[in-house]
This record gives structure tokens, sequence and C-alpha cells, in this order.
């Protein structure tokens, strides 16, 4: 592994774990305010790990999972047995994505409040790749976009938009 593919990968990784986006499901980590566990199933290690791996990919697919934990600063047991975590992880949330598709529960009326929260997740993921507006204008809509998006999810936690029934108007 030579010196440039090391600080190729380093540099961007931390590119990537200062995406914006990525940032809203793993701010203050030390503060009282929900978070980490609560918006995602992959822990910040976790998807730091699965980062490492897929940009090691992409760099160098030759680099074993001991030079790989050296990029991480760990083990090479402990760098797999996290990637296997987070692939356990992301496997779970496919598969719960399936069963909800099965039962027809992503298309239904009474989801469009999901429907349009996942909208607003994607006009963020637009928002973030523009490259014609300037950084403060991106965070701008980007923190009006977070509120917004938290602010529904709030809502939606205490819904029970799958317990009841269709109202016809």
């Amino acid at each position: 592994m030579s010196k440039k593919d090391i600080q190729t990968i380093k540099q961007r990784v931390k590119d990537t774990m200062n995406n914006p986006i990525l940032n809203l499901f793993y701010q203050n980590n030390n503060s009282s305010e929900k978070g980490v566990k609560e918006w995602t199933n992959l822990t910040k290690i976790q998807l730091e790990t699965l980062v490492v791996d897929i940009i090691a990919d992409e760099v160098n697919p030759d680099l074993t999972y001991l030079e790989r934990g050296k990029i991480r600063g760990v083990t090479k047991r402990s760098f797999y047995r996290t990637l296997e975590q987070a692939r356990l992880n992301l496997i779970r949330a496919i598969f719960t994505l399936m069963i909800a598709a099965t039962l027809n529960i992503i298309d239904s009326p009474r989801l469009a409040n999901f429907n349009e929260l996942s909208q607003n997740f994607l006009d963020l993921i637009t928002i973030n790749k523009l490259e014609n507006q300037s950084f403060e204008e991106k965070e701008k809509w980007i923190k009006i976009y977070t509120k917004m998006i938290f602010e529904n999810i709030q809502k939606l936690k205490t819904q029970t938009a799958l317990s009841k029934p269709l109202q016809k108007n």
C-alpha cells in the first residue's frame, strides 16, 4: 500500500464523514438530543468503517483488512467485526423495506406524510449536490430542510398513521 493511496483514502473518508447530510444523523453525540441511534441503525463507527471499506475498494481493491484497519486506527479483527456489524445492519434495513413493500405499506395513502418526508430528504440530497450555489447558500437551505425534516419526524413518531383506518372525505 503506497503512501499516496493511504492519503487519498484518508482524505476521501474525511470528506465523506464531513458531508452535512450524513452529519444530520450523527450530530452532537455528547448532547442530550436524540440522534445517532434514533435516526439510523448504523453507529458512526460502523458508518466510518463502511466508508473506509468502500473507498479502499475504489482506490486499491488489493488492500487487506489489516491495512484498512490501520487507516481507521484499529486492529484487523476490530475493523472486520465492525464492518460485519455495519453490513448486517444495512441488510436488516433493506429487508425491513422489502417487508413494507410486500405489505403495500410504502405506497399506502396512510403513509403520505412518510412519503413527503422521503421527498424532502431527496430534495436535501439534491441541494447538497448543487455546484452552482455558494457554500453559504447550500448551508442555508440544508438548515431549512433539516429543521423541516426533523419537525416532521417528531410528528410522525406520535402519529398513528398505520393503525387508523382511512377517513373518507
